[in-house]
């Protein structure tokens, strides 16, 4: 039985394809500890963490979402060499985004098939953006009678709704929506770290909640790999274009907000008396950040995210704040009363 008290949580950021390190280090703890999802109540992810957050809570093994980013990767995200880049990036600045979603739907589709957020053996939390009414848009499972919505969702379309980042992918529609005609974008315009969102829903609807046993919550976050934003000084350019920003606003954007919420769980965190774990990112040398990208699958950068990854998961995977939250006495009853199985 999971330990009465404790609403447990595993939340995942969003960053491209960056999101290769974030899946190695689960599955790392995966392989160790079994199946993911039989210890977490609640599975929140955004953009590429949204991608990671709805195969784990299918049952789908984190082994398959690293398999996805390194095989299909390079079709997603082609990188080609400078000169294609730098006519990509004009693409993106003046006609269009700066890839099709083509790929992308097909390698969702080889992983998720046509599962819906109803077949997810977790609860799941995926932030999104609805452009049309200009508002956050959290999609989650239908686990109270007072959410009727979301549960008929294909996980193909939200992943692409959650992924949709502006510029780089195109506008999505969710067609099982009531409002079919709402248009989404990436859930990283708002929360690139998804943490405050599970916190909220736990509070909301289980914690201190009659018929709930739940007390308090456990939170294990996992960052991606950030790239070194820092700007040398002196700056030489004050007034900044879009040119001159280039590719480093949207992700720098993503990774600040990513940065800003992991400051302010840890402040929470001291009053609400939870237990809070943040798997940060691994330190880059200069050389290493030029690596590192929303956008780059170079072989290159497929072999440093890897490495990463495992530097990080080795890092902690049997440290005592980590081991905590995969102990025995923890599996998930999947807050329905119906028991995850194990791998």
């Amino acid at each position: 039985m999971k330990e009465i008290g404790t609403f447990r949580i595993l939340s995942i950021d969003g960053g491209g394809i960056k999101g290769l390190y974030s899946a190695v280090i689960l599955a790392d703890f995966e392989r160790k500890y079994g199946k993911l999802n039989k210890y977490f109540d609640l599975i929140c992810g955004t953009s590429t963490g949204g991608i990671i957050a709805l195969a784990l809570s299918a049952g789908i093994p984190a082994t398959e979402v690293v398999n996805l980013y390194k095989e299909k990767g390079p079709l997603i995200f082609p990188y080609k060499n400078k000169l294609y880049q730098s006519l990509s990036f004009f693409k993106q600045l003046l006609f269009s985004s700066k890839y099709g979603e083509s790929e992308l739907k097909n390698a969702l589709q080889d992983v998720f098939g046509e599962k819906r957020i109803r077949d997810c053996e977790t609860n799941v939390l995926i932030p999104t953006s609805n452009i049309t009414k200009g508002t956050p848009c959290i999609i989650k499972t239908d686990h109270s009678d007072e959410l009727d919505r979301d549960n008929n969702h294909f996980l193909v379309d939200v992943a692409l709704a959650t992924a949709a980042a502006p510029t780089y992918f195109p506008i999505q529609e969710i067609a099982t929506m009531r409002d079919a005609d709402d248009q989404f974008a990436d859930g990283g315009l708002f929360s690139n770290n998804p943490s405050l969102h599970g916190i909220q829903e736990a509070y909301r609807y289980f914690i201190n909640k009659d018929g709930k046993d739940y007390k308090k919550f456990s939170l294990l976050s996992v960052s991606t790999l950030h790239q070194n934003f820092a700007f040398e000084k002196p700056l030489k350019v004050y007034n900044r274009s879009i040119l001159l920003w280039s590719t480093k606003l949207i992700p720098l954007m993503m990774d600040l907000q990513s940065i800003s919420t992991h400051y302010h769980i840890e402040y929470l965190n001291k009053s609400l008396n939870g237990n809070y774990l943040r798997i940060e990112s691994e330190p880059l040398t200069v050389l290493e950040s030029k690596l590192v990208g929303l956008d780059n699958a170079s072989s290159k950068s497929i072999i440093l995210l890897e490495r990463k990854g495992h530097e990080a998961s080795y890092k902690w995977i049997n440290n005592p704040q980590l081991v905590q939250f995969f102990e025995t006495n923890n599996l998930n009853m999947n807050v329905r009363g119906e028991a995850v199985g194990t791998m």
